[in-house]
């Protein structure tokens, strides 16, 4: 039987809101929302279940799901926080898909979400504690990437919550990186 660890310090991973949680605090984040429009196209029939993820095309991926499903996006729009889509935003994803994937054309479009992400002047993650303040860990600004780094990232702030040391160096994703007007007040 395995124990489960407890940590009386949980990691603040608020995503685009985590500067707002923690300005209380007097912790100023150098986070700005970055809108992502997403698409996700239905093709009814067709086993889409090993298709290869698509990613780094001007900054856009298509990702399959086992349901005959493809997810193509997204946008990467600086316009504060205005959870909305738009017919820019749609096409552009569209235009970028179909580009890479003509055969897509012919999918039916099942939804079109748009979320909002935590980004960082310098594209890097906000990883560790927080200067000053004692068990008080971050693991927020991954931008684009929070879906595919934020499991791990996860992972690396939980060992150092834990009092463990992280099996990967955190000090390039350190709050301090930012100066003296990210530290807490």
């Amino acid at each position: 039987m395995r124990m489960a660890k407890h940590s009386t310090a949980p990691p603040t991973a608020a995503g685009a809101w985590s500067a707002e949680l923690l300005a209380p605090l007097g912790v100023a984040l150098p986070l700005t929302p970055q809108r992502g429009q997403i698409i996700h196209l239905s093709l009814p029939g067709v086993d889409t279940s090993t298709w290869p993820i698509i990613t780094a095309f001007r900054g856009h991926y298509i990702l399959p799901w086992p349901d005959s499903r493809v997810v193509v996006g997204a946008t990467r729009e600086f316009v504060g926080f205005t959870p909305q889509t738009t017919a820019a935003g749609v096409r552009e994803v569209l235009d970028e898909a179909l580009r890479v994937a003509p055969g897509l054309a012919g999918a039916a479009i099942a939804e079109i979400r748009v979320g909002l992400r935590p980004a960082t002047p310098d594209h890097l993650p906000i990883l560790g504690a927080v200067p000053e303040l004692p068990n008080l860990y971050l693991a927020t600004g991954h931008g684009a990437n929070g879906l595919q780094l934020g499991p791990y990232s996860a992972k690396l702030v939980a060992q150092l919550a834990l009092g463990q040391r992280p099996e990967r160096p955190l000090d390039v994703f350190a709050l301090s990186r930012f100066g003296a007007e990210a530290r807490p007040r």
